[in-house]
């Protein structure tokens, strides 16, 4: 047990939060009242396949889970003013106590809708951990949902291994025929791995662990890391590494214990007291897992701090990787400063984003007057290896799966969503940024596709519909599929015109 843990003792609530309940300001249930469509319908060719196609999603059941649905009000007149059908089937909303309730999954909906108007559409609250999760997988697709869209993000989900949800979804694909998408999230290059260097150095003393050495220079040493975090923003920092999870595979379970040791100042001279929850748990015996919570809410400044990372007991991991939570918005976006990893390497999709059955989904950025290329810079790349089975063996071969699959836009339109985000176009309609606004786009996609499928009468179970997305996606960035892009810009009028050769 580290001599932090004392001071960190609140790091078991961070090991459950999910992105969307911290990485947002607060917002207001502002109603407009014209329609507002997303520029994501002309952007992914979906106006033109409803209107030459005749398609409306009719038929299909779309389920989101998301944070909330109507915590704040306004859902009813968004009802009423078109902007979501007469009725959504909210098979379990949020708390709605926590005032961090953004009702993303409304703005996710909306959509939805906005894309596939004539599609059923669900709701489920994701609560606060991957359990959580895999539960409202279930419930929606015991609800009849045939694509299930979510915008999750937890901590303690395992960068090394299929977790609970991404075996619920590879569940739900093979044996029932669920197409399931989820945001690929919002940490853009804000990763770093390495393999555990051993400074020989023990800056709190021997008995609270050795210094890993940031320096990959061999006749240098520096175990002082330093990162910048968002300015009026909660960032959240998941170090893992290369051992199977107890909570996962049972066993014996970690076989080492890291601890991350913020400062509050670049030069690693004064250990944080204050600002800074957690990375300090007893790993052994346990699950491979550090989370650390940094506090910047009111500070309008973003803070760079130094980081260490000590291995108190245990083995060397062969390879230990942190991804930082990140943002869309430039100011709450956190960054690594130094050392940061080639950015070809980065892979920071993970959890059930990174699951062998999901369809995962990057962002770029709504702009209908020039063609995109790069991704957004908060878009999560992917290639994440998978190390271990789901018993906790450690395969032969590590497992690189093509995720990210595919982009879709953000920073767009919804009547309501939040003042407190960018007017990019000027027109006085918040816009709904991150990957979180991208997933739901595919998700209407593929209700239109299976629509058009089923008017053909074609049978499109998830990884037929998932390869028909890939096969039209309009390529982006370096030629082929790339980690930051997948296959391209999903094209819902080239998708449709690929079943006719089916």
């Amino acid at each position: 047990m580290s001599f932090y843990h004392s001071v960190y003792k609140m790091v078991s609530v961070f090991l459950s939060l999910s992105l969307t309940c911290w990485l947002t300001n607060d917002v207001r249930a502002d109603v407009d009242t014209e329609l507002v469509i997303s520029q994501g319908d002309a952007i992914l060719g979906a106006n033109q396949a409803r209107n030459s196609d005749l398609l409306s999603g009719a038929g299909i059941t779309v389920a989101v889970i998301s944070d909330s649905f109507n915590c704040l009000g306004g859902a009813e007149i968004g009802q009423a003013n078109g902007e979501l059908p007469p009725t959504v089937t909210v098979v379990k909303e949020a708390d709605c106590k926590d005032e961090k309730t953004l009702d993303e999954g409304r703005a996710m909906l909306e959509v939805i809708h906005d894309l596939a108007p004539g599609a059923n559409l669900l709701f489920h609250a994701l609560g606060d951990s991957p359990g959580d999760l895999t539960q409202a997988l279930n419930r929606v697709a015991d609800h009849g949902a045939q694509i299930i869209v979510d915008d999750a993000v937890y901590f303690s989900e395992p960068m090394f291994q299929d977790g609970p949800a991404s075996q619920m979804i590879d569940r739900l694909v093979a044996e029932r025929g669920v197409a399931v998408f989820s945001s690929a999230g919002n940490a853009g290059l804000n990763s770093y791995q390495s393999v555990f260097a051993d400074s020989g150095r023990y800056p709190l003393g021997e008995k609270h662990g050795v210094a890993h050495d940031f320096n990959p220079d061999p006749n240098k040493t520096d175990t002082c890391q330093t990162i910048t975090v968002g300015a009026d923003a909660f960032t959240i920092l998941s170090l893992q590494w290369d051992e199977p999870a107890k909570s996962i595979s049972g066993g014996k379970g970690s076989t080492s214990d890291l601890d991350v040791v913020v400062y509050d100042d670049p030069a690693c001279k004064h250990v944080s007291q204050a600002w800074v929850i957690g990375g300090s748990t007893d790993n052994l015996g346990g699950d491979p897992v550090e989370v650390v919570g940094f506090d910047n809410k009111g500070n309008r400044s973003r803070k760079t701090v130094g980081l260490k990372i000590l291995k108190v007991a245990g083995l060397a991991p062969n390879l230990l990787k942190y991804i930082l939570s990140g943002s869309s918005l430039p100011s709450e976006h956190p960054s690594i400063d130094e050392y940061r990893n080639a950015p070809k390497t980065i892979a920071s999709a993970f959890g059930h984003a990174n699951s062998a059955s999901v369809f995962s989904v990057g962002a770029i950025e709504a702009d209908q007057d020039k063609k995109p290329s790069a991704p957004s810079y908060y878009s999560s790349p992917g290639g994440l290896p998978v190390l271990f089975d789901n018993q906790g063996q450690r395969l032969a071969e590590p497992i690189v799966r093509k995720h990210v699959d595919a982009v879709a836009p953000t920073n767009v339109n919804t009547s309501f969503f939040s003042k407190t985000r960018p007017d990019f176009e000027k027109d006085g309609k918040p816009n709904f940024t991150g990957t979180s606004a991208a997933a739901p786009h595919a998700a209407a996609v593929a209700a239109l596709v299976l629509q058009a499928a089923s008017k053909k009468s074609l049978n499109l179970p998830p990884f037929q519909l998932y390869d028909v997305l890939r096969r039209s996606s309009l390529d982006l960035g370096e030629l082929g599929y790339d980690t930051s892009t997948g296959h391209g810009l999903l094209a819902c009028d080239k998708a449709i015109k690929l079943l006719s050769g089916k």
